[in-house]
């Protein structure tokens, strides 16, 4: 009777162990020798986790009037030795380095994005891009990888390759650049505020050829390219952007803001009578109908399309209402976030800096009290949607 009980008691701790064994083997938890996997120029071998496919959206190639096909394209193995997303890629029979962004100021226009980007780029450890508009804006996203300039002027269309080279003056720096350990500490960003919530060439995507409304918009496309994008928002009231915005590029009166307002809140709700939210802003021939940029301020149904994406915590969002009374702690904030070092005394010294790019004359002249209580009817039903997808009732902007 012992005997069978120790037999018993054997057999079970070998089927135990043998499970336990089969089950560690399948957990993919194997040790390798980093050597093993590195070539002569530091490229690993085995492939990082392609995100984009648990979008199950499809390569199918784009047509002659649609923009490049992106999830044709694999995403780039980046180099673990390197903080910013980088690689290696032959070029003209040489290995040469390639950088994308390691962060993006998404948005929005006239709320303090060229005064944040000119302060992260202050730090030592941050480059900044070549050739770029303004020093910060590529508009690839957007606008040039569908053959629109900045200003939507039709133009030759920038390729993933082309957005490449808008980073080759960084990654050649940050190739050049080490820790004491042979970390390249360097980071690159740009800065283009419409990237957030200009998706008015969604229709150029080629998976969304023939259909009503996208199914891809450029969340999806940075999903496919990025590993571990770190996204800022600078967020005002939409009424005040809209208003600065417009005296600006415009430079007329308050009235004619008002007449201008007038036109194009008849026109956005017209069209969302008989037509979705989203069909309303992201249309292309609407946009070109309309004397404002009105449809940037809805900023919930933006925020929405790219939560829908990324999780939360790949974004820092702020409010330009902080951001003017307390420089120095939002700026705290956005080192932790992109993972940069600094002294108390560094970050005083750039706080002192007298902000850039503050507004024209033209800004300064009071819009009509009129124009304030349209525009606020406008945007409430969308900050109120804001303030609850972010649970934080300063985005209602109620003082």
């Amino acid at each position: 009777m012992k005997v069978r009980l120790r037999r018993l008691v054997f057999l079970v701790f070998v089927s135990c162990a043998t499970i336990w064994i089969v089950t560690w083997l399948h957990s993919g938890t194997v040790i390798y020798d980093i050597n093993t996997l590195m070539s002569s120029h530091g490229h690993v071998q085995y492939s990082t986790e392609n995100k984009s496919v648990k979008q199950d959206i499809q390569c199918v190639g784009a047509g002659p009037d649609e923009a490049e096909d992106l999830f044709c394209m694999e995403r780039p193995q980046y180099l673990p030795n390197f903080k910013n997303p980088c690689w290696y890629a032959k070029e003209d029979g040489l290995l040469r380095l390639k950088c994308v962004p390691y962060y993006h100021i998404l948005g929005v226009a006239k709320s303090g994005t060229t005064d944040l980007s000119y302060r992260i780029r202050a730090h030592k450890d941050v480059l900044g891009c070549n050739g770029c508009f303004h020093n910060k804006e590529i508009f690839y996203w957007c606008r040039r990888r569908y053959g629109y300039e900045h200003s939507m002027k039709k133009g030759a269309a920038c390729d993933f390759g082309c957005f490449q080279q808008m980073f080759t003056t960084a990654a050649q720096h940050i190739e050049r650049t080490t820790t004491e350990t042979g970390y390249h500490n360097m980071i690159t960003g740009e800065a283009t505020p419409e990237d957030f919530c200009d998706f008015r060439c969604w229709s150029y995507i080629p998976q969304n050829a023939g259909l009503e409304k996208p199914v891809v918009t450029t969340p999806h496309l940075m999903r496919h390219v990025y590993a571990d994008p770190k996204f800022i928002i600078i967020l005002r009231n939409p009424t005040d952007r809209l208003y600065s915005d417009y005296m600006m590029r415009i430079g007329r009166s308050p009235e004619d803001f008002h007449e201008a307002v007038s036109h194009d809140l008849q026109i956005e709700e017209n069209c969302m009578r008989n037509h979705t939210v989203e069909h309303c802003l992201y249309s292309l021939e609407i946009g070109r109908k309309l004397r404002t940029y009105i449809f940037l301020g809805c900023y919930s149904v933006y925020m929405r399309e790219w939560l829908k994406v990324f999780p939360r915590e790949r974004f820092l969002i702020l409010r330009t209402d902080d951001y003017d009374k307390d420089l120095k702690s939002q700026l705290r904030k956005v080192y932790d976030f992109l993972k940069l070092d600094y002294t108390e005394d560094w970050l005083t010294s750039i706080s002192s800096v007298r902000h850039i790019n503050v507004g024209t004359k033209n800004s300064k002249i009071p819009m009509l009290e009129k124009t304030r209580v349209l525009l606020d009817g406008f945007y409430n039903r969308y900050n109120q949607d804001l303030a609850d997808i972010l649970q934080d009732n300063m985005f209602l902007w109620l003082t």
